[in-house]
């Protein structure tokens, strides 16, 4: 008994549950049928949505008798009828078709000879309510990008070393770190025109020069490693007050 009482509880609960699909499914139905007899109703009625630039508004008098379409149009429906007058009339420049060459009627309502097809809108908007007053003397000009200003890089102060007496003669002092010796050595080939006319990459030492590289040429590539052997030892950054390499080279070469 009681299993079948429980088969009819468990009966009537499915029973309930199709009823209430079917509920739903029928207030599914009637929304459906709201929502597509108001888009029928319109349908008939000819009613359209009439927001943004197909909105319908005033327009000014001689606009009007201009187009022939009463007192109030869209302003999408004004810019239709005026390209339509401007090719009825062939009003384009042949030689640029961009402007339009404005004929008495056009001249009587916008006041001007002629305007390119990108000005037009502007002076549309003059006689579109509001009516506002197109402005004509600002020119649309591309900002330029601000350049970010380079701020100075700081000089990392490394240690000096010190110099053999040759690597001295050439450098002109006795310390130095030693980005600033290729500096120098540089600064003393440019003085004494020591690079090859036929190939820059090569040296031609002088006698300086040949005391601390041991040979008559060498290259820009392997000039440092005969640089090594007079650099002696290395210093604290208390001894060096990082003064101009060239000028020291200056008073080499004078003294010469």
């Amino acid at each position: 008994m009681d299993g079948d009482e429980d088969g009819e509880d468990e009966q009537e609960e499915s029973e309930e549950e199709e009823e209430y699909d079917e509920d739903e499914g029928k207030k599914k139905k009637k929304r459906r049928a709201s929502a597509s007899s108001r888009s029928s109703k319109r349908a008939k009625s000819g009613e359209k949505r009439t927001t943004g630039l197909s909105a319908l508004k005033e327009i000014s008098e001689p606009l009007a008798k201009l187009l022939g379409q009463g007192n109030e149009m869209s302003r999408t429906g004004v810019v239709k009828a005026l390209w339509e007058h401007i090719r009825e009339n062939d009003l384009q420049n042949p030689k640029d078709r961009r402007e339009i060459i404005l004929d008495k009627q056009m001249r009587q309502v916008f006041e001007v000879e002629r305007f390119t097809m990108f000005a037009m809108n502007k002076y549309i908007g003059e006689h579109i309510h509001p009516y506002k007053k197109a402005d004509f003397t600002k020119s649309p000009t591309k900002k330029k990008p601000k350049k970010k200003e380079k701020k100075p890089r700081k000089q990392v102060q490394q240690n000096p070393w010190r110099l053999s007496p040759a690597l001295t003669k050439i450098v002109g002092t006795d310390i130095l770190p030693r980005p600033h010796i290729a500096k120098g050595l540089w600064a003393y080939i440019r003085a004494n025109n020591l690079q090859n006319p036929e190939d820059k990459r090569e040296i031609i030492c002088d006698e300086l020069f040949r005391a601390v590289m041991g040979r008559k040429k060498v290259t820009m590539f392997s000039m440092n490693k005969f640089v090594n052997s007079h650099i002696l030892e290395k210093l604290d950054k208390s001894e060096y007050t990082y003064p101009d390499a060239e000028e020291n080279i200056k008073n080499v070469v004078d003294s010469e």
